[in-house]
């Protein structure tokens, strides 16, 4: 099972990720990232909850429906979007985010109102599992077995160390670095559009880590995110263009730039 967010403004981020092993990875409320182990028996409590809903038979997207008289001005909304294992195939149900405020703008929803109920449940999951779902019920912090690397070329500010500069630990140069994402390509960064096809590696922990002191050396300014992604521009080419580079950790569902999400 696997919960992301999708903000007004940018990228979606996962809130939940829960596998088949027990492990079960979810955001605190300043932004990182905290793991737990369930049990099998626990794990089937999870899977129970979710499929009890009904709402996870087949794919679906809830939509918003204006109250009658209603003519809100029009803006962005966040949305949730629910990935679930049912033995088969990854069943997709997505579902708008309504302020308390909006509520009465549009019309009610069953749908919309047992997915936000199923998700304030599977991210506060020590609020209702019993001890006996729990191997390990104490939240640490989520250590990413491996990295996804995005580049893209375009204009960079500021005066960030070349590319040449950078000591790179690979045999590939950072300009070249993975492979370019297509166009359907589901990989979301908060990069800009680049001026050519954006590009994806994924890396192991410890490459990771050298590629980052790498950058570090050279005297990039490495920017670090709550859930242990970070990013760096360099400059390359002629003056002003350049390429970012921004690392997100995998979550226990992926494996590589070619996952769906």
């Amino acid at each position: 099972m696997r919960i992301d967010w999708l903000g007004e403004l940018c990228c979606p981020a996962p809130v939940l990720v829960a596998t088949a092993d027990g492990r079960l990875v979810t955001r605190a409320a300043d932004g990182t990232l905290v793991e737990r182990r369930l049990t099998i028996g626990g794990v089937q409590r999870l899977r129970d909850e979710v499929f009890g809903t009904g709402l996870f038979d087949s794919d679906r997207q809830v939509r918003l429906e204006f109250a009658p008289a209603v003519s809100p001005v029009p803006h962005v909304i966040s949305a949730r979007t629910f990935r679930a294992w049912n033995g088969t195939r990854t069943v997709i149900v997505s579902s708008p985010i309504l302020e308390p405020s909006e509520e009465t703008l549009y019309k009610p929803s069953a749908a919309r109102t047992q997915l936000d109920a199923l998700a304030a449940r599977l991210t506060a999951p020590e609020s209702w599992l019993p001890l006996t779902a729990w191997a390990v019920e104490a939240p640490r912090a989520y250590v990413a077995d491996g990295f996804r690397v995005v580049s893209s070329a375009e204009p960079v500010g500021g005066s960030p160390p070349d590319v040449d500069a950078i000591d790179w630990p690979f045999t590939t140069s950072i300009a070249d670095f993975g492979e370019p994402l297509a166009a359907t390509s589901q990989v979301f960064a908060p990069i800009g559009p680049g001026t050519r096809p954006l590009r994806c590696a994924a890396l192991d922990a410890n490459d990771a880590r050298a590629a980052r002191e790498a950058l570090e050396r050279a005297g990039a300014k490495v920017n670090d995110f709550p859930d242990g992604a970070f990013n760096t521009g360099l400059a390359w080419g002629a003056a002003g263009s350049g390429i970012v580079l921004f690392a997100q950790a995998l979550m226990p569902d992926q494996s590589s730039c070619g996952d769906a999400y």
